[in-house]
């Protein structure tokens, strides 16, 4: 059953907060197609947000954990 308690799409703050991704890997992260991501800013318009998709970014803290777990039972040592 999915989280219901969290927003689909947030902010960079909203992001950092609960997953602790700050501004410089957060938008690597998107340039890289990591996690998903979509601009507010309608054509025409000079400012918008920024908006990433909250089960994108837990999707990729999943992976990278599984990453560290194989990791670690492969290799004898643990995440540092």
């Amino acid at each position: 059953m999915a989280n219901t308690s969290l927003p689909e799409w947030a902010d960079e703050k909203f992001i950092s907060e609960i997953f602790g991704l700050t501004h410089t890997p957060l938008f690597n992260l998107r340039k890289a197609g990591k996690i998903r991501s979509l601009s507010t800013r309608g054509e025409g318009q000079k400012y918008g947000k920024r908006l990433f998709n909250v089960a994108s970014v837990r999707a990729f803290l999943a992976a990278q954990e599984a990453r560290e777990l194989v990791g670690a039972s492969t290799d004898g040592e643990g995440a540092r």
